[in-house]
Order: structure tokens, then C-alpha cells, then sequence
């Protein structure tokens, strides 16, 4: 039991770094410009952002141990899942460049939200 709260501390901990971080990235995502500029914007700040702010939201929760910490991070990981399936597919089919590096973040970025999204999944039923 020990090793499975240190866990989700780790992971929840994690999930805090990883969404403050994405903060700053997507705005020079965005401010980049480049290929698929307008979808990136409106993806952006209408999909991801959310996701993000929700992921920090979540993250905070589950370090403070509050349970429904485990709910909002599951809304969290669904929905970025959703958002980097749709918006990834359609960035690898339109955008040739770096198709290689980027089907590769992206698969590691899916494997990622789905084992994670099991995992909180079933540490509710705990």
C-alpha cells in the first residue's frame, strides 16, 4: 500500500511538472505559427489549454489527497487523449515535415495518457 501512495504521489507530482510546463510551450506553439497556424490557435486555446489547466488542477489535488482529485484527472487525461488523437492524426497526414519524430512523440504521448488513464481509473476502485 505504501508503494502504490508513493506512486501516485509520483505520478501526481509528475502530472503537476509536466502540465505547468505545457503552459508556456503551447503559447510559443502557437505564437510559432507554421504549418496549420489557424487550426493550432483554435485547437490550442480551445482544447489543450483546458486539458491543461484541468491536468494542474487534478495534479494539485491528488498531492493534496483529496479524492476527487482521481475524477479530475481522468477527465483530464481523457480529454488531452481525445485532443492529441484527432489533432495529432490530422497533423500527421497534412504537415510532411519531421513526420517520422513527430508519429513518434505522438505514439509515445498516447501510450502515456492511456496507461494513466488505467491507472487512475483503477485506483478509484481502491
Amino acid at each position: 500500500m505504501a508503494s502504490s501512495t508513493r506512486l501516485d504521489r509520483n505520478l501526481a507530482l509528475l502530472g503537476l511538472l509536466a502540465n505547468g510546463a505545457g503552459l508556456p510551450l503551447l503559447t510559443l506553439w502557437i505564437l510559432r505559427g507554421g504549418a496549420l497556424a489557424t487550426a493550432t490557435l483554435v485547437v490550442g486555446l480551445a482544447a489543450i489549454l483546458p486539458a491543461l489547466v484541468v491536468g494542474l488542477v487534478a495534479s494539485a489535488a491528488l498531492l493534496a489527497r483529496l479524492r476527487w482529485g482521481r475524477v479530475v484527472a481522468i477527465v483530464a487525461l481523457a480529454l488531452g487523449l481525445a485532443v492529441s488523437l484527432s489533432y495529432g492524426i490530422v497533423w500527421l497526414v497534412l504537415v510532411p515535415e519531421g513526420r517520422a519524430l513527430a508519429a513518434t512523440l505522438l505514439g509515445l504521448l498516447w501510450l502515456a495518457q492511456l496507461l494513466l488513464l488505467i491507472h487512475w481509473s483503477r485506483a478509484a476502485g481502491r
